[in-house]
């Protein structure tokens, strides 16, 4: 119905999104990337933007230093996925960054590129945008792949099924399933277009969940009898070590979900899981619930990210980035937690 596609492409995303759909259309050779280290809506984003160029008969390569994480390897792309720029088909025009608005969080290589080339960035995290050519950043957007919905279908591209299916993943992945407070209307009628033109929601998630492996359920296992909470329950924490992965024979990647497993304790407004990176430097990721603001708090060590979700690292070993973290996070929390 008519309702149903101005809800799934806001009219107040037209013209933008029009605008990058008519950038696409002036380069013929385009590098496609998100932020470094893919996730679900980056990787959706730059497989179904793939698709697009592809069908507008342009020249790309996708793009991520570190390549796709395992447990998204199961969404159909276009094309294989570079991850040096050492050795392209072609010499690059543009480049279509996506969710990601600043030069940093590109990779060094990319961002060395960066200022030669001509840029196209679309993104749903606060910021100016670093687009030379065309910007679109809407941080009330749940996801990219929301965004991209838009200039799809302000492209006049067919949709189609493998576009369709790479979108509703990042839908899936930025929102917990539909159950993240991001999930609104808008979502829930481009869910319903996409699942109109065929992508399966049912088949996507036993993709995203199906996917566990002894190990991982074993570091759970570990990590569960580490959470400990603070501010009389308000807060939990816990840290991933070297040695948690290493006597599980697990890696980084089997953490991904494990702040949120935490943030369902009852009670608990802000969850904080470190990851150990090395012996002297540690990443941390923080999850809001209620009106807590998280993004704050990873400010306070140089790193950002939206209000329920942010992170960053502290340069210091996992047990004393703990006490230094949850200095912070008492500090930092608007009183009472």
């Amino acid at each position: 119905s008519m309702l149903l596609t101005d809800l799934a492409y806001p009219a107040a995303w037209r013209d933008e999104a029009a605008a990058v759909a008519g950038a696409l259309k002036r380069y013929d050779r385009y590098i496609v990337c998100g932020h470094a280290h893919l996730d679900g809506d980056a990787l959706a984003s730059v497989t179904a933007a793939g698709f697009l160029l592809r069908a507008l008969g342009r020249e790309f390569v996708l793009y991520s230093p570190y390549g796709v994480p395992a447990y998204l390897e199961f969404v159909e792309r276009p094309a294989s996925v570079y991850t040096s720029l050492a050795r392209l088909p072609f010499t690059p025009q543009c480049v279509l960054a996506l969710d990601l608005g600043t030069p940093s969080r590109l990779g060094d290589e990319l961002g060395a590129l960066l200022p030669s080339l001509a840029c196209v960035n679309v993104d749903h995290h606060p910021g100016p945008g670093m687009g030379t050519v065309a910007n679109m950043i809407r941080p009330e957007a749940a996801a990219t792949a929301q965004l991209l919905a838009s200039v799809i279908h302000a492209s006049g591209a067919d949709f189609t099924p493998a576009m369709a299916s790479a979108l509703m993943t990042g839908l899936i992945t930025d929102t917990g399933g539909f159950r993240h407070s991001n999930t609104g209307p808008e979502v829930l009628a481009l869910a319903s277009e996409l699942s109109l033109r065929g992508a399966d929601i049912h088949a996507i998630r036993e993709c995203l969940d199906k996917t566990w492996t002894i190990p991982r359920f074993r570091l759970w296992s570990r990590l569960s009898a580490k959470v400990s909470t603070a501010a009389s329950g308000a807060v939990a924490i816990c840290s991933c070590t070297l040695d948690d992965l290493g006597s599980t024979t697990t890696t980084q990647e089997d953490c991904e979900g494990f702040v949120e497993r935490m943030l369902s304790l009852k009670g608990v407004r802000i969850a904080a899981l470190l990851k150990e990176q090395d012996p002297g430097k540690t990443s941390f990721s923080l999850r809001a619930a209620g009106d807590s603001d998280v993004a704050a708090i990873a400010a306070v060590f140089g790193g950002g990210g939206h209000v329920k979700a942010a992170g960053g690292t502290i340069a210091l070993p996992a047990d004393e980035a703990e006490n230094e973290l949850l200095a912070a996070i008492l500090r930092t929390a608007p009183k009472p937690l």
